[in-house]
């Protein structure tokens, strides 16, 4: 949150520099060179009646050039945490390390004091100990799509998925990007006894998600499942590299980084943690003139991080979209989503469950909203009122895109920027953004088109290469670290740390929490507020331990705007982009990331 450098951004500066290293350990650019990728995935699946369901993945993983400990599989805890883990390699170290992450569980698979490289098998297997056939019956993200939280998977070559234990009716199957219906098959042998299902992607594009589904009608004897074939290993040609480009690459990125980390520094009010967090301006005296201005003092994002601690109330005078993007430094979708819980923390809207998508209409304080919030509100409910998520409508994209465009207007009239508030321009926290992949291409030619020049003899002279070494590196890192530039203004770094100090309260919370908000009469702002500050699930988790009757629970009404995401995206992404029901997270099916489980894999 607050204060805090992705890893994906030092890692694309890392990538710049391994591959101006690539560059001069092959001699000419891409000969010999791998990505990393999945040659193959076989997984099996196996529902059981006891509402389990245990996986075995057999995953061919390729490093490519990479060094690498080895294979990393982070799976969601919706369907439980996984259980009876085990894991093995025929060719490679297969240490196995598990770790609860609270609502993922992260497996790695490989000795943390070895790198390898090249192409290897690992086999995984796990159960799923709440799997929730009874409810949903088989609807299961095997894979998850990029977006929504999760990375992605690199290409994989071959990826097969064999369903056996079950019986199937009306089985469906979803493959592409996040939200993508249709595009596979999962096809059953009825006359085989007993019965195996399967579907076969070649190959699985990087990025996209697969999600299969079908009704159950019986549990079986177990088929067996033959071990796949591994594919074929490719001669390792692999030259070394020239390790001359990782200090030149450092001294191209590192100055960058230092300095954007330098300009980007945040005014704080002088004093301690308390002064920083609760300094004021002065006010206009009354005679016109203003009083000298507090002493203040510039801190990196990262100390500023530092000074928050916990606060048990919000702060006072912001919305929760707004101290949203003062922790985040972002708008869009996610600040969106938080106007919506506000309204629905402060009960100028009402939230309710309908099934599998979210109703949203009018509520009793509706006329307490203030002239700018009450327009954008009508604009949405003039045409329904209640409205229904769950089919795409063009009004309500139209009021989304128009709630968006309100807040980067008020966020730059705020006065809590000194330089580069977040709507100015490309945005650069939009981590994962379009903005992000058109400069991994704009590289990515970059390199190719150095390895093409290079294969005629243009790049091979060794100042030419370090050239290169140290040009690439510090052109990425200044892209990249774009991210430290923004700096607040110390009124900005105050509401900033207030609001990180009760997002952490929120975090950490506990169902004693949750029952004095309760008690209080504050349970419907709180849960809003966890909604806006990303805690959405702390917040559900400690609501479920709360001693809080349930007539009473609908007052954490504004939580299933976060919950419903997938219902809600539908209504404002076209279907043209977005299939049949452009869904991000929950368990309604019909999409590919609409099941449970699922997650991403990669190397570590």
């Amino acid at each position: 949150m607050l204060g805090k450098v992705s890893r994906f951004r030092h890692t694309m500066v890392g990538i710049a520099i391994g591959g101006t290293t690539l560059l001069a350990g092959t001699g000419v650019i891409g000969a010999g060179a791998h990505d990393e990728r999945f040659d193959a995935k076989t997984v099996v699946v196996e529902p059981r009646a006891d509402n389990t369901i245990r996986v075995t993945e057999y995953v061919d993983q390729d490093f490519g050039n990479h060094a690498r400990h080895g294979y990393e599989r982070v799976i969601p805890n919706d369907f439980g945490v996984p259980i009876d883990i085990v894991a093995s390699s025929p060719d490679a170290p297969a240490d196995l390390s598990v770790q609860d992450e609270f609502d993922r569980t992260r497996i790695r698979i490989g000795d943390p004091d070895k790198t390898i490289k090249g192409q290897h098998r690992y086999v995984l297997s796990y159960t799923y100990p709440d799997a929730m056939l009874s409810e949903l019956g088989l609807l299961l993200d095997v894979v998850a799509a990029e977006g929504g939280g999760w990375p992605g998977d690199n290409e994989t070559g071959r990826f097969e998925v064999v369903v056996v234990g079950v019986e199937l009716a009306n089985t469906a199957c979803n493959v592409g990007a996040l939200g993508a219906g249709g595009g596979c098959t999962l096809v059953g042998d009825t006359l085989d006894r007993p019965p195996v299902y399967r579907v076969v992607i070649e190959p699985l594009e990087q990025g996209d998600g697969l999600t299969i589904e079908g009704d159950v009608v019986s549990f079986v004897d177990v088929a067996t499942v033959g071990i796949p074939e591994q594919p074929d290993r490719r001669p390792d040609n692999r030259g070394r590299l020239a390790l001359i480009m990782i200090p030149v690459g450092l001294a191209g990125s590192v100055p960058v980084y230092r300095w954007a980390r330098r300009k980007g520094r945040n005014e704080v009010f002088a004093g301690g943690a308390v002064d920083a967090a609760y300094g004021t301006m002065p006010a206009p005296r009354s005679d016109g003139t203003v009083e000298p201005l507090p002493p203040v003092h510039l801190v990196r994002d990262a100390d500023l991080a530092d000074m928050a601690t916990i606060e048990f109330v919000p702060p006072k005078g912001i919305d929760p979209w707004e101290a949203a993007v003062l922790v985040t430094e972002r708008i869009g979708d996610a600040t969106v989503e938080a106007w919506f819980s506000g309204l629905a923390g402060s009960e100028a809207i009402i939230l309710q469950k309908k099934g599998t998508d979210l109703s949203i209409g009018s509520g009793p304080k509706r006329g307490d909203l203030d002239i700018a919030d009450a327009k954008l509100l009508d604009r949405f409910l003039k045409t329904t009122d209640p409205f229904v998520t769950g089919t795409y409508s063009s009004a309500f994209a139209s009021s989304w895109q128009a709630v968006a465009t309100h807040q980067r207007q008020q966020i730059a009239k705020s006065g809590w920027w000194k330089n580069l508030p977040p709507g100015s321009g490309i945005n650069p926290k939009a981590s994962g953004s379009v903005y992000g992949l058109v400069m991994f291409g704009v590289f990515a030619t970059v390199w190719m088109g150095s390895g093409i020049a290079a294969f005629f003899g243009l790049l091979r002279a060794w100042p030419l290469a370090i050239a290169l070494g140290l040009l690439l590196p510090g052109v990425v890192a200044y892209l990249v670290y774009r991210t430290l530039l923004p700096a607040r203004t110390a009124q900005g770094s105050a509401l900033a740390l207030r609001s990180e100090s009760f997002r952490r309260f929120l975090e950490a919370s506990e169902g004693t929490h949750v029952e004095w908000a309760w008690k209080n009469g504050l349970l419907r702002e709180y849960s809003a507020w966890a909604v806006a500050l990303g805690q959405a699930e702390a917040w559900s988790r400690a609501l479920d331990r709360a001693n809080v009757p349930a007539p009473a629970r609908v007052m954490a009404a504004p939580i299933l705007i976060d919950r419903m995401g997938s219902s809600v995206s539908s209504s404002r992404t076209a279907p043209s982009s977005s299939g049949s029901d452009g869904g991000g997270g929950g368990f309604s099916g019909g999409s590919s990331g609409g099941g449970g489980g699922g997650g991403s894999s990669g190397s570590w």
